[in-house]
């Protein structure tokens, strides 16, 4: 329960610090004194958007803080522990939110700073809002799935997680299906064709480049030939001179002719060298015969390498390349791209697999959490029609119309396979009929706060605020609404504003909202109205009387009276 709420420079409000009581905490006030500032205010606590407007005029930053009570939390209770925010004082806990004018805003919980989400996610464990204007949204078709929802059993809840997941998994394969079928899956064709072109040319990269090699070696054939031919001249002579292998050959001859002794010992050294002259000449001359023999082309190979070249030429022209580096770059970017192609074939292929896998067993689970729906739905009507005959609804209908389509046309979404609606005769002799076209505004609210009241039950949260829920509302629907709120107060803490003194005669303990100024600034107070008398008083204000008027502060000990006080 929220046992003190501090708020500081909060828009009109300069410095309140409320101790609440547990039990039906009513709010009242004139009209726009700002009744729903402290509803506002708790809103920021449960990680509501915050915005500079809220903020005091003239003021830095705006401050709220709640000191919540967990003896009916331990979710939070292990949710704090897990999360290591435990406070100091056992069985408490400390939510607070700074607005600064500069666009940041501070979370704490138990004074140690935390993402304005973690303050979210422990508040949605101690509080519930429901604000005014809210009719519409609450039982909008979505929302309506939700509150069947909760009364599915322990069975339903933990179908309702296993068909989440596993529709997590089917959607999750239906986007990366959606992006493989977006991407380059369509040039297959085109690469394919490239790539098979390229394949029947019989060209690999090294013979790509050995052909156009050998073609610029062709043009400066005939250089090369004689140039070689002229050493084999030298090397090896002619009819006209002798080479030089054979002048070498003779000069060694002529050396060993000399005895290699006493002082020409040394003509052994250099007859040594003069052999291992020629010998490596030898070898010269057997590599450049090599080389020569490479450029002995026929006119066949000629003309082959002339049409290589030409394909190679013609292979250029048409993939737009300058060189043939750049060429066989394009052939392998083309290779490439086609086993990543492959590759995502392949990946099509499984992911479609997994799909209708996926898709089967969504379906499967999606129509056993509509059986446990179903169940549900007979437990929601006869608890919401025992509820709305408390609130003076004596022959209330209430049915939870299904619009699933069967069999393989069944749509898939986010929260199963169901289209529900809410069907509602809320008066003798009326059929039938969806509950947002058939009810009026204080039916609707008696509607909601009957649901709201067994939600509450199954949710247990200890917090439930009401903002106006009595519009459209008077007379004795009024009083049946206080006597239910007063009701479902038992054992928890219900905060309502509220503008009639039906509903406000119940209260355990009463807030009063004024707004005062100066002709210069602008505040609001507001009073704990501990006292009987300054109870009366307000009821009889409540009333459209004043304060003091005799028939009014009677029926206001008229309505105190009825409401057990």
């Amino acid at each position: 329960m929220l046992r003190e709420l501090v708020i500081k420079d909060f828009v009109i409000v300069d410095s309140q610090h409320l101790e609440l009581s547990g039990g039906l905490v009513v709010i009242t006030g004139e009209t726009g004194t700002g009744k729903s500032l402290i509803i506002d205010a708790i809103s920021l606590l449960k990680g509501g958007r915050a915005v500079e407007g809220m903020i005091r005029r003239d003021r830095k930053s705006a401050l709220i803080e709640g000191l919540f009570d967990l003896s009916f939390s331990q979710d939070l209770v292990h949710w704090l522990e897990k999360n290591e925010l435990t406070g100091e004082v056992p069985g408490e806990v400390v939510l607070s939110r700074e607005i600064l004018r500069d666009g940041r805003n501070r979370a704490r919980i138990n004074g140690r700073s935390v993402p304005v989400g973690m303050l979210k996610e422990a508040a949605s464990m101690l509080v519930d809002i429901y604000g005014q204007r809210e009719h519409e949204r609450f039982l909008a078709p979505e929302n309506q799935l939700k509150i069947l929802d909760d009364f599915l059993d322990e069975f339903g809840r933990k179908e309702r997680d296993l068909y989440q997941q596993k529709y997590r998994e089917w959607f999750q394969t239906q986007n990366e299906l959606k992006q493989l079928m977006a991407g380059d899956l369509s040039q297959w064709n085109e690469f394919k064709f490239t790539f098979r072109e390229f394949e029947e040319t019989g060209f690999t990269s090294e013979k790509m480049m050995e052909i156009e090699e050998e073609f610029r070696l062709l043009a400066n054939i005939q250089t090369y030939c004689s140039i070689l031919d002229t050493f084999f001249v030298l090397m090896e002579g002619n009819e006209n001179s002798e080479g030089v292998s054979t002048l070498l050959s003779r000069l060694t001859c002529e050396m060993e002719k000399i005895p290699a002794e006493g002082k020409f010992t040394a003509l052994n050294d250099i007859v040594e060298k003069l052999r291992n002259i020629e010998t490596e000449l030898q070898e010269i001359v057997s590599q450049v015969a090599a080389l020569r023999s490479h450029l002995d082309y026929s006119t066949v190979k000629i003309e082959n390498l002339e049409k290589s070249v030409a394909e190679i030429e013609r292979l250029k022209r048409k993939y737009r390349c300058r060189t043939t580096g750049e060429l066989i770059d394009y052939w392998k970017s083309v290779e490439e791209k086609l086993l990543e192609i492959e590759r995502q074939n392949e990946r099509k292929k499984q992911l479609e697999e997994q799909f209708d896998q996926y898709q089967q067993e969504l379906l499967i689970s999606g129509e056993k959490l509509s059986q446990y729906r179903q169940k549900a739905a007979k437990i929601l009507k006869n608890r919401l029609e025992a509820e709305l005959k408390q609130l003076a609804f004596s022959q209330v209908q209430f049915e939870v119309n299904f619009d699933t389509i069967p069999g393989e046309q069944q749509k898939v979404s986010s929260t199963g396979l169901d289209s529900i609606s809410f069907m509602a005769s809320l008066n003798p002799g009326q059929p039938l009929g969806p509950v947002m076209e058939i009810a009026s505004g204080g039916e609707l609210s008696r509607l909601v706060l009957g649901i709201k009241s067994i939600t509450l039950e199954m949710k247990n949260l200890p917090v439930m605020i009401f903002d106006e829920i009595d519009q459209g509302v008077g007379g004795k629907t009024a009083f049946w609404i206080g006597e239910k709120l007063k009701m479902i107060a038992s054992g928890r803490q219900i905060l309502c504003v509220t503008h009639l003194p039906q509903i406000a005669c119940f209260a355990d303990q009463h807030l009063r909202v004024d707004k005062y100024t100066d002709g210069q600034d602008t505040w609001a107070e507001i009073s704990d109205l501990q006292e009987r008398e300054k109870q009366l008083q307000e009821l009889a204000r409540m009333m459209g009387g004043e304060k003091s008027t005799v028939s009014a502060l009677q029926f206001a000990e008229t309505l105190m009276e009825r409401a057990g006080k």
